[in-house]
């Protein structure tokens, strides 16, 4: 099955402390991505949030609440549970963002769009190299666990164009440890070129490797024949895309957003408007963009 993402979650640029402070976090209250899988849609939007200092106790709270869920979850999907709980910590400020308590269960900042149950927000987008406050829907989970199976449908999704996976480098599977998947989410989940080190403090502050279980060894098979189903699939898409001098462009299709072409194109929303120097996310069918 072919999974549509809409989930990259973009901190605000900072420097991160070589040696980690189990009482200094970024709280990423309201957090805007990165990715939807299945019935849901997250994206990948710069989300700002307020630096706050959470106790120590407010993150052992939250890992005690998901820690169990998250390792299950985790290890039926090939990932890394440490991995997981650490976004948690660092995108919900330790379970203290109005979004990812209840009753909205929000840990990742999922943003909605369909019909899937919402509620609207202010948050802070990175536009255009500047901040810009705006209302946004944000995703409803009934709770934490389900909050953690959308974030683990996002990780394991197949391009809608290509077929092939989006984040395979965070996989067990396809990695060598939970530093590996930390490496490549900086960058792609989110733009925050400290990501992946601030992820990595978190799981060792709060030994969150506790929680990872070995990768099974049918987890490879399972991705390619997913990624084999996906690309048959899309060979019957209408969608086109052709190579130019300098890169390629993109035909818009009926039912495309531009959260979904720069998904699907392997690059931010963000560089997408800014290379065809958009200043909102409004397209039309047949439009060329270059991606």
């Amino acid at each position: 099955m072919v999974y549509r993402t809409r989930s990259e979650r973009h901190q605000k640029k900072r420097t991160f402390d070589k040696k980690f402070n189990k009482k200094t976090v970024l709280s990423l209250v309201g957090t805007g991505l990165v990715i939807a899988p299945t019935t849901a849609a997250l994206l990948p939007q710069e989300s700002y949030a307020e630096e706050y200092q959470p106790s120590e106790n407010e993150a052992s709270y939250l890992i005690n609440q998901i820690g169990t869920s998250a390792q299950q979850i985790a290890d039926s999907n090939d990932l890394y549970a440490s991995v997981m709980i650490a976004q948690a910590l660092l995108e919900s400020g330790n379970g203290n963002s109005s979004l990812s308590l209840s009753p909205t269960y929000n840990l990742f900042g999922v943003k909605a769009y369909g019909q899937e149950p919402s509620t609207w927000m202010s948050t802070k987008e990175y536009i255009d190299g500047q901040w810009e406050t705006m209302d946004e829907p944000f995703r409803v989970y009934n709770s934490y666990e389900e909050s953690l199976q959308d974030h683990a449908a996002v990780l394991k999704a197949s391009s809608y164009s290509s077929g092939a996976p989006n984040y395979e480098g965070t996989w067990k599977s396809q990695t060598s440890s939970y530093t590996d998947a930390t490496a490549y989410l900086t960058g792609r989940y989110a733009t925050d070129p400290d990501y992946g080190q601030k992820l990595n403090a978190l799981i060792e502050a709060y030994n969150l490797t506790q929680f990872d279980t070995p990768a099974q060894a049918g987890d490879t098979t399972d991705s390619t024949q997913e990624t084999e189903v996906s690309a048959a699939s899309e060979t019957t898409s209408e969608k086109t895309q052709t190579s130019s001098s300098t890169g390629s462009t993109y035909t818009v299709q009926q039912g495309d957003t531009l959260w979904d072409i720069a998904q699907n194109q392997g690059i931010s929303l963000d560089e997408l408007m800014a290379n065809n120097g958009l200043t909102d996310q409004m397209v039309t069918v047949g439009q060329q963009l270059n991606v």
